[in-house]
């Protein structure tokens, strides 16, 4: 008897053990079987200085996600996104990314968000085999990293931007022109751009790097003043431009005409009417767009707006793209070697048909074209708003 009890737990036991050591795929009550979740990582700036945008890109890879999702998932498996809070800061994004690659096991992160985030965070994921795809980091010191084989970006690099900045300081004639720029990978990508491409054609009569994080830039401004420029270019986030524009404003820089970043470009900057009413007066601003007449990017606005009940911002289309790319890639290869999503992403993105326009990537993984919008702030009844001027292709 004895002996029989022991030969049916051993039977038990086997039982068991095989079916633990399966293909982790699951059978529901209905008797069909489904696959486990694939975990997408995403590290967004929910807080900190860029979290006027970066609440509204995390609803953007939501959207992308639950489409997926609706039509099936990545071969059956439902996509599971993991959101973590870069907080706009290079520290806490590399952390994130940590978190999301080690205890998530994600091997696709969308973002970070900002250039310093990616600088702290590219070698690691390389040694860790982690892909990251950023929406928005765009400093030109990320393009010719070691590690740019996990690392991907949908926003064109500043180098495109700077171009653009540099062409509206060109074509408006102006001749003496200060820099006042966040003294980060960000901030100092375009000034150094800018002050390249205006070599023999206009005079830097002065260049400040300023601290985001102090927010009191009163002896900066007045030094600016005294040199007496046409045009200041200025490069920075929602909160430390808020700053910035209403002591412009005290010092009397309203005096020459400011042309701004993409970062600046948020509700949050406009919703101070002091900083608004400067912008309203002497600033323009520059943001990649998508082309005129897109009807992908029309379709993704609608859909965007139909699901959260506003606009798409900043980034949103290539937020969306870069979640796009990644899903697509992942159904291609599989998800879990991300040297081979990577190698799948480069070679959808030739002429890929985006939200955002046309992305064909270079050997880098950096788009190699971008269209840009002038804009400007405008008052409407008691608030204002941005209103796009021209486009600027680059």
């Amino acid at each position: 008897m004895l002996k029989r009890l022991l030969v049916l737990v051993l039977s038990l036991v086997m039982v068991f053990t095989f079916a633990a050591c399966g293909d982790d795929s699951t059978t529901n009550p209905t008797g069909t079987t489904s696959k486990p979740d694939v975990n997408l990582g995403a590290v967004m700036d929910l807080t900190g200085a860029l979290s006027g945008i970066g609440s509204s890109l995390a609803d953007g890879i939501r959207l992308a996600v639950k489409q997926a999702n609706a039509a099936g998932g990545i071969d059956g498996a439902r996509i599971n996104l993991i959101v973590e809070d870069g907080k706009t800061d290079p520290t806490a994004g590399f952390e994130a990314v940590k978190k999301l690659g080690t205890v998530n096991g994600c091997k696709v992160i969308i973002g970070p968000m900002i250039s310093g985030a990616v600088l702290a965070s590219g070698e690691w994921a390389a040694q860790n085999k982690v892909l990251l795809i950023s929406p928005s980091a765009t400093s030109p010191a990320i393009t010719n990293q070691a590690w740019r084989q996990y690392f991907i970006r949908t926003a064109p690099s500043d180098t495109l931007q700077g171009k653009a900045m540099a062409q509206l300081v060109i074509d408006a004639g102006y001749k003496n022109v200060a820099i006042v720029v966040q003294n980060t990978q960000y901030g100092v990508g375009i000034a150094d751009t800018v002050t390249s491409l205006l070599a023999g054609k206009a005079t830097v009569v002065s260049t400040v790097k300023y601290d985001p994080t102090k927010l009191d830039y009163l002896s900066d401004l007045q030094a600016v003043k005294s040199k007496n420029p046409d045009v200041v270019i200025h490069a920075g986030y929602e909160d430390d431009a808020v700053i910035i524009f209403k002591q412009a404003a005290q010092v009397g820089l309203d005096s020459a005409k400011w042309i701004t970043s993409e970062g600046v470009k948020a509700d949050k900057t406009i919703a101070d009417a002091q900083a608004a009413a400067f912008m309203a007066k002497v600033v323009t601003g520059t943001n990649p767009v998508a082309p005129a007449g897109l009807a992908l990017a029309a379709t993704y606005a609608a859909q965007y707006k139909a699901e959260y009940n506003r606009d798409p911002g900043t980034y949103n289309d290539t937020v969306y793209d870069a979640t796009k790319l990644a899903i697509a890639a992942m159904q291609n290869v599989g998800t879990t070697d991300a040297a081979k999503i990577s190698a799948e992403v480069l070679r959808l993105g030739k002429n890929y048909a985006g939200v955002s326009g046309t992305i064909t990537f270079d050997q880098y993984g950096d788009r190699t074209t971008a269209t840009f919008e002038q804009w400007k702030v405008v008052q409407s009844g008691a608030t204002y708003k941005y209103e796009q001027i021209k486009l600027i292709n680059q």
